[in-house]
């Protein structure tokens, strides 16, 4: 029998259900990626994913080889076309069954019933599996029986239903039956155009260097992750975010390694292990959010008053902002970090939200659109999630009147200044005591700019707003 498996967000042979499921019921295997700019586009993906993106196709491609499947790379153009593609391949290669890993999405969910309906028209089976979470979306209820819209309660429900059994992910692939097909990847365009500046050695591609990041955090850092989490100089953080957002590393395998070092306890144990964990339920918990209140996906806040705000628009604060020129030096230097690494430090995503939604008092789906844009593990419900928190528009959000002040949260995490120092040159030399707000003589000689705005006078424009909304 021959089956195809649907390369999507899941560039991985370990613990990957459809690859595993194909393997299992064929003797031989195709794979297929769908390749589009446009809808790279249509969802503000990162220049740079892109770039991770392809880099990971051509490390999978040589997994792949190595078990006598073949990935072929198609050029698609919008979701809605993607059944079409993979019907016309299914037909020409005799397929019988079409396996692939759910994605979430509104894009993503209309593409794959679609894709069903066309199959099933043809007798061909399709079945997709949820790689991406540990419990089926929706299926963790509330006593009253609704989703669950607070983190707290869900991780509860996560725990006490969990089953080690979940975490059984190990298999043996043995090669397949060789196939007249051969990969494409080496003569497909990408017709891929480089525009971002990301060094992307502290980005390299594979499962192996996914694993690798993994241990090298779970043998050396995770103990401290609980204490230096926040501590943006301090490399104490996994990084293997962009791995899991292209499904490069699953959440079972990382949940699996923590457990394993810490004796199979969530609640107890090292509470860094247990405060890691909780960042990947976290990852579970917005996708659960997107799946169930599916207008948070639509660009809508999940609190519906906070559609009444008045937010700001102005083109030179939203400038300044993006190129981290605001004066007030943690928001700049995180905002040059998102720039340079195409990641942020997660306390700093929090900070620089904060200042966006509250202080300047800007939309924050327009934050959240520029993060994506520049983000090499941009995660749209995660992205959607944490600005939404920030902006105190979302699912278990901030109070409105919770304002993070950044100049105490720079003095709080980055007490020596070293953070700014890395990535503000023109204050590398400034001392500790001033540099988190240095005066305004320091500023002009170290060329550095005012600040943009008055945090105690914003402040209380953004109360006042999110207040009249809400009345």
């Amino acid at each position: 029998m021959k089956s195809l498996v649907w390369f999507r967000s899941d560039l991985r042979i370990h613990d990957n259900p459809a690859l595993k499921k194909a393997s299992t019921v064929s003797d031989e295997v195709h794979a297929v990626y769908v390749y589009s700019n446009e809808q790279l586009r249509t969802h503000n993906e990162a220049n740079v994913k892109a770039d991770f993106l392809i880099k990971n196709l051509f490390s999978l491609e040589g997994k792949l080889n190595d078990l006598n499947i073949p990935l072929t790379i198609v050029k698609g153009s919008g979701f809605e076309e993607d059944a079409k593609l993979i019907l016309r391949i299914a037909k020409e290669r005799e397929i019988e069954k079409v396996f692939c890993n759910s994605e979430f999405g509104e894009d993503e969910t209309n593409r794959d019933h679609q894709t069903l309906k066309v199959l099933k028209d043809s007798e061909i089976e399709f079945q997709s599996f949820h790689d991406k979470v540990i419990y089926t979306p929706g299926s963790l209820r509330t006593g009253q029986d609704k989703p669950y819209s607070v983190f707290t309660p869900f991780k509860r429900k996560w725990i006490e239903h969990f089953d080690m059994e979940f975490l059984d992910i190990d298999f043996n692939y043995t090669a397949k039956v060789s196939t007249n097909i051969s990969s494409n990847i080496n003569s497909f365009d990408f017709d891929f155009n480089q525009t971002h500046q990301v060094d992307m050695t502290n980005w390299k591609e594979g499962e192996e260097e996914a694993n690798k990041k993994l241990e090298i955090f779970l043998n050396n850092k995770v103990k401290d992750y609980s204490k230096n989490r926040n501590d943006p100089i301090i490399d104490g953080t996994s990084r293997i975010s962009p791995y899991l957002a292209l499904g490069i590393i699953s959440p079972k395998k990382c949940i699996l390694e923590a457990l394993k070092r810490n004796n199979f306890e969530f609640s107890s144990g090292h509470i860094g292990i247990t405060k890691w964990i909780d960042e990947i339920v976290w990852r579970e918990f917005y996708k659960n959010i997107m799946f169930s209140f599916p207008k948070v996906g639509r660009g809508m806040p999940f609190q519906d008053y906070s559609k009444s705000i008045k937010w700001r628009s102005d083109e030179s604060e939203l400038n300044a902002w993006k190129t981290g020129n605001t004066g007030f030096p943690i928001v700049d230097a995180a905002m040059r970090q998102l720039l340079q690494e195409g990641w942020m430090h997660n306390r700093l995503r929090m900070v620089v939200a904060m200042f966006f939604t509250k202080n300047m008092l800007h939309d924050w789906r327009v934050g959240e659109a520029y993060f994506m844009e520049n983000l090499i593990d941009g995660d749209f419900s995660s992205n959607n999630g944490g600005w939404q928190w920030s902006s105190s528009t979302g699912t278990d959000a901030a109070p409105y009147f919770r304002i993070f002040n950044p100049i105490t949260q720079s003095t709080n995490f980055d007490k020596e200044g070293l953070f700014i120092k890395k990535f503000i040159p023109e204050l590398k030399d400034m001392d500790k005591s001033i540099i988190h707000n240095p005066p305004t003589e320091h500023r002009k000689y170290c060329n550095y700019p005012l600040p943009i705005l008055d945090l105690k006078e914003s402040r209380l424009r953004a109360i006042e707003a999110f207040k009249t909304a809400k009345n």
